[in-house]
């Protein structure tokens, strides 16, 4: 049985692709168009999950999208007649975008140039929310687990709860539209200075240089209610009253102004784009990550009684507060966690997949999605002509030599360039399409934005540990092989890899097990040697745009910058 998943029409478009339940393939349009976060139809993305998978459209059993038009449709109605003043060309928007949404059929027909009419598979539109908590709990290792999906909007709810058991998942609560810590989190990133989509990491990374001393004026902004209810104060929002302008057609999406007025009488103006970041900044940034996390232990306290399971599936934007996510275990009784890698909306991709597959077709589970190698891979021979193009000198070598080399390169003080494997589905550089760096020198933050990545000084670089290592050098050691959880780094470590220890001592790690990624693990394991520090520096492997997809990408961006030695494939590749 084939299931082809799709996310479109909204922020980061993907298709994922499952055969029997075995997950074959899962990629963002983005990589291939090269349009950061792109929305729209995903018809790259499909393609290639059809390719990998070696079918056609005409093989595929069931079709479905993670956007049910029809769900909580009389919700959304008297809202719109009773609250909404400025809508009429927001709901023609709204309106065209659901008819896209619910001819399911014909977009993918016209996006693979064929009739309509050649599809023998079912189509269905799945629930935004229930997608998001199939992509974390039925691809999880947990048999019986609570699971909660919280990001933005979706189908007009915000924040979703309930229990997983088998193949049946049980919605327990929800929280509908206008109230979201997803839009609260974007519309406080919006006033921070930081327009652009996806930007709200900035934030989460900026936080730990203020002090939360407007947590009081947060707890006013959203409160707190019995049963893991929240409420925002819509008074700073226009989301609600106003609607919010709003792009989802091919290129990167744009969202509109989300604070209102209110926001600036209570904060002060507005930051620029661009603008100095001064403490002011950096507290507001300090208190919104500290009310975040109260909101959610609430959720999680209220969902731990109601559940009486010790183990968690995170899905949702709002799952990607790693931050969050690392005290989990520390504030809650939850004692295992489960987050998707794609925890976004592309992560939704994978939820329509086995919603339809498990909870609708009722087929047992049998697959555990434990890592996020899942987009294209190439051979060395694609490998081999693309970089003889480019007139590059290159060696071909050995793995072992490989990965030596690499370690060398690293322990030397280079940037190197690491493409390996099949891609990454996610937002975060795993060990296939990463920039690798050597985290004992403080100095390789500077010289990474300096020559390559050009991000804001005060966002922070991950390491990436060797699995069997992270009790050495953090406090918490729960795996986190998908970056999304931020741990303590032991104080008699901090200076020892002080590229990769944030402001307030912490870390975004990735876990690194030799069983999902042999080489990277390998590469570690080499630099250890060569250092005693099982850690390197993991950034992604990109500069201002997609994560590279193709070897001819990765030769682009390496000539671009000042990298100093490319690892593609088998292939040493240098200037």
């Amino acid at each position: 049985m084939y299931i082809l998943g799709i996310n479109a029409y909204h922020g980061d478009a993907a298709a994922a692709l499952i055969k029997d339940g075995r997950l074959v393939a899962a990629v963002e349009e983005e990589r291939f168009n090269r349009k950061k976060h792109c929305a729209g139809f995903p018809t790259m993305a499909v393609r290639y999950c059809l390719e990998a998978a070696g079918i056609t459209s005409a093989d595929l059993d069931h079709v479905g999208i993670s956007r049910d038009p029809s769900a909580n449709l009389h919700k959304k109605i008297l809202f719109s007649m009773s609250r909404l003043t400025k809508v009429g060309s927001l709901i023609g928007s709204r309106l065209a975008n659901a008819g896209k949404v619910r001819n399911l059929r014909d977009e993918l027909s016209r996006a693979l140039a064929i009739p309509a009419d050649t599809f023998r598979a079912q189509f269905h539109n799945v629930e935004h929310h229930k997608a998001h908590m199939a992509s974390c709990f039925l691809v999880s290792e947990f048999d019986r687990a609570a699971i909660l999906s919280i990001d933005g909007f979706g189908d007009f709810i915000s924040t979703m709860w309930g229990l997983g058991e088998g193949v049946k998942m049980q919605v327990l609560g929800e929280i509908e539209f206008p109230h979201s810590m997803g839009c609260l989190y974007t519309a406080t990133t919006q006033f921070l200075g930081f327009p652009h989509y996806g930007d709200e990491g900035k934030v989460m990374g900026l936080a730990p240089y203020g002090k939360p001393r407007f947590l009081d004026q947060f707890r006013e902004i959203v409160t707190t209610e019995s049963g893991g209810r929240f409420k925002l104060n819509l008074d700073y929002f226009l989301h609600h009253s106003e609607g919010v302008e709003m792009t989802w057609d091919e290129g990167s999406p744009t969202v509109g102004r989300i604070f209102s007025d209110k926001f600036i009488e209570r904060f002060g103006p507005a930051r620029e784009k661009g603008g100095p970041l001064n403490s002011h900044y950096e507290d507001i940034a300090a208190s919104l990550q500290a009310r975040l996390e109260e909101v959610a232990f609430h959720i999680l306290q209220h969902l731990h009684e109601q559940t009486g399971s010790d183990r968690l599936c995170l899905s949702g934007g709002v799952a990607f507060n790693s931050v969050m996510n690392g005290k989990i275990l520390l504030h809650t009784p939850f004692k295992q966690i489960y987050a998707q890698p794609a925890a976004g909306d592309a992560g939704t991709a994978v939820g329509v997949c086995y919603y339809l597959y498990n909870f609708d077709q009722r087929q047992p589970r049998s697959f555990v999605m434990d890592h996020a190698y899942t987009g294209p891979a190439y051979e060395n021979g694609e490998i081999e002509s693309a970089v003889r193009a480019s007139g590059l000198p290159h060696t071909r070598l050995s793995s072992e030599l490989l990965s030596q080399t690499a370690a060398r390169a690293i322990a030397d003080g280079q940037i190197v360039g690491w493409f390996q494997g099949r891609m990454e589905f996610g937002p975060r550089a795993l060990g296939n399409r990463s920039i690798v760096v050597d985290p004992r020198r403080a100095e390789m933050k500077d010289i990474l934005n300096a020559r390559i990545k050009k991000r804001e000084p005060f966002r922070p670089f991950a390491p990436s540990i060797l699995e069997d290592r992270v009790e050495e050098y953090f406090e918490q050691t729960h795996p986190a092989p998908s970056m999304l959880m931020v741990y303590q780094v032991k104080a008699d470590k901090r200076a020892q890899i002080p590229a990769v220890t944030h402001v307030d001592g912490s870390g975004r790690l990735q876990t690194v097990s030799r069983g999902t990624n042999a080489r990277y693990y390998d590469l570690i394991r080499d630099f250890d040697r060569l250092t005693g520090v099982p850690v390197v520096l993991n950034t992604s492997f990109n500069e201002d745009e997609p994560i590279v997809c193709t070897p001819q990408d990765a030769l682009n961006c390496f000539q671009r910058t000042r990298m100093d030695k490319l690892f593609l494939g088998d292939y040493l590749v240098e200037r």
